[in-house]
């Protein structure tokens, strides 16, 4: 109900049905990216050979990207990102802004309305394309269209 609100609250409304099978974000960025749900592995690979890429990526807070592996070493996390089922987190998000140049707003149904919104910029963008996603909190990402 959160998420509903909060969808509608910024025009926004599901796109498609994405299936539950641990892969949703990337279905719902392969939907988002290529208009259908036939990309997910390729947007999967792309993400996880970038992350590796930039294990030593210094943030905006002056953290290395690796530090974010908080309960693997980083190998074995990039590893793990490259397998089918796996569920994506905020590092391949930010991963998939950089890789397909695009902003990414995601929509949340967690408590907090500080963290409902949450915008990732890449360093360029191409023709300010945004993929917008909707995250019903630690359990599914979805695919989202203006209404």
């Amino acid at each position: 109900q959160r998420l509903n609100e909060r969808l509608e609250l910024y025009s926004l409304e599901n796109n498609r049905d994405i299936p539950g099978d641990g892969n949703c974000q990337m279905h719902a960025l392969s939907d988002q990216i290529y208009g259908d749900l036939n990309h997910s592995f390729e947007i999967r690979r792309a993400i996880a050979t970038w992350l590796i890429k930039n294990k030593n990526l210094v943030l905006s807070n002056g953290a290395k990207l690796s530090q974010f592996a908080v309960t693997t070493n980083w190998n074995k996390y990039c590893n793990q990102m490259a397998r089918r089922g796996t569920w994506g987190d905020h590092l391949t998000l930010l991963a998939a802004a950089e890789v397909f140049k695009s902003q990414i707003t995601v929509i949340s149904s967690v408590e907090s309305d500080s963290s409902s919104f949450i915008e990732i910029i890449p360093k360029s963008i191409e023709k300010n394309k945004v993929i917008f996603l909707s995250h019903h909190a630690e359990q599914h990402y979805g695919s989202l269209r203006q209404i």
